[in-house]
């Protein structure tokens, strides 16, 4: 789905496909009202905000959006007036992509809605009880696929595609409710907010190498902060990496010489390190506290991806761990730096029979789970599963979905794994991390951890 040349609007899930189809086809009589349609009761034993352990947002088989906590005991419904077979009189409803603000509090997704008027898509934001909805942007004309909080959870910025023209656009509208701002446009689009909420940087157009017009730029939120173009030409990678202590970016760059490296610039634009030679494209990630970074190169001259470690320490600037290879779909560092998920293809591999799966009777589970630990350099095989094609379609872009969202719990004991179970029905999962144990806690299609 993703080339130097252009960057898909991911897919809806096949089920969503199949029921927007029908909703186009709803008599010219349906008719419709628009109105936020959020929980404002408390369902009986709901944990707080304040609980510990974090809570999943997910979305439910129904077309709404739900919390629970990681055993599925204390389930609260987010949304409530999804439609997925409407009836005359009815408008077609449902909701996606979805996303948890920083703080752990709020929630940010988006609503379709089909009508005899057309298509409305809406960005609704509200608290992890469904308390203080607002509707923070809403377009019959710009359909917003992905969503990215700002690192104090105040803006929303969001990427989506013009409905006539297809066009790529960047906006930011304030999570409590306001006009939205353009901020940049281009296809591929990839972004990363500073630390400091004042400062995106965005690479737009690819590979320098196949477009002349790629470019790396600073792009202050407020005018208060200049925007600057860097004078670093851009390689074959997506999202770019602020560290978490905001003083320098990491990128793939093409030197003078016409040869890939992942470097690290500063808030200059300047490159300050070289962190490794790279044979093709690569994504990369750091570690929350900013000590380590780690990077998948995808070598097309080799028999796989490989995913490095890369240690950024000052007393062995060289040091490099791998701890993987084979065809690694995607990776999520755990919130305490310490452990790596990620995901390689296929069901093979050594001691595959003995994996714990997340459906034991599917014999058609096509990934699993590993789970690198950096601090004993151990890697243990957790879960085997078929993911669900709305948790599926973000692996295309899952390192600009690593800025964004995590599958870990906040105290980085265990997973959430939307997946198929074994009468072909989706289901969100959790799993220890060190695969003792996992279980089914909803039915649904695609779940994400709260940061906090």
């Amino acid at each position: 789905m993703l080339s130097g040349q252009g960057q898909s609007q991911p897919k809806v899930a096949k089920r969503n496909q199949v029921i927007l189809a029908a909703l186009a086809l709803l008599a010219t009589s349906l008719a419709c009202s628009f109105s936020l349609p959020f929980s404002t009761s408390r369902m009986p034993g709901i944990p707080t905000s304040a609980a510990p352990l974090g809570l999943i947002a997910y979305v439910g088989k129904d077309g709404n959006i739900y919390t629970t906590d990681r055993n599925g005991k204390q389930q609260h419904a987010i949304t409530q007036d999804a439609a997925l077979h409407p009836s005359a009189g009815q408008a077609g409803r449902l909701y996606q992509y979805l996303t948890w603000a920083p703080d752990g509090q709020h929630l940010a997704f988006v609503r379709v809605s089909l009508s005899q008027s057309g298509q409305e898509v809406s960005i609704l934001s509200a608290r992890s009880d469904g308390k203080q909805p607002v509707n923070d942007f809403t377009s019959q004309d710009f359909q917003p696929f992905y969503l990215s909080w700002s690192p104090n959870s105040q803006t929303i910025a969001f990427l989506g595609s013009d409905a006539t023209t297809g066009a790529l656009g960047q906006y930011l509208v304030p999570a409590s409710g306001g006009e939205s701002k353009f901020i940049s446009g281009g296809q591929p689009y990839y972004w990363d907010w500073s630390p400091d909420n004042r400062t995106m940087i965005v690479h737009v157009g690819g590979a320098s190498s196949e477009n002349p017009d790629a470019r790396l730029t600073f792009i202050g939120v407020d005018s208060s902060v200049p925007g600057k173009d860097l004078d670093i030409k851009p390689g074959f990678f997506d999202a770019p990496a602020w560290s978490p202590a905001g003083d320098r970016v990491a990128v793939a760059a093409q030197n003078d010489a016409g040869d890939e490296e992942l470097i690290l610039a500063g808030q200059d634009g300047k490159v300050k390190q070289v962190l490794a030679s790279l044979s093709g494209p690569v994504t990369f990630a750091w570690s929350p506290k900013g000590a380590h970074l780690a990077f998948a190169v995808y070598d097309p001259t080799g028999p796989a991806p490989t995913i490095r470690l890369v240690v950024l320490d000052s007393a062995h600037p060289d040091l490099q761990t791998q701890i993987a290879q084979g065809d690694v779909a995607a990776f999520f560092w755990s919130p305490d730096g310490q452990k790596i998920a990620y995901f390689i293809l296929g069901s093979g591999g050594p001691s595959a029979s003995s994996l714990q799966t997340v459906a034991q009777t599917n014999p058609s589970a096509d990934l699993i789970v590993w789970v690198y630990d950096r601090v004993s350099g151990t890697t243990k095989q957790v879960a085997t599963f078929t993911p669900t094609d709305s948790f599926q379609q973000i692996f295309p872009f899952y390192s600009q979905y690593q800025r964004s969202d995590t599958i870990w719990s906040p105290d980085s004991q265990e997973l959430v794994l939307p997946g198929v179970d074994s009468s072909g029905e989706n289901a969100i999962y959790t799993v220890e991390a060190d695969g003792s144990h996992f279980q089914k806690i909803a039915d649904g299609d695609l779940a994400f951890w709260s940061w906090k």
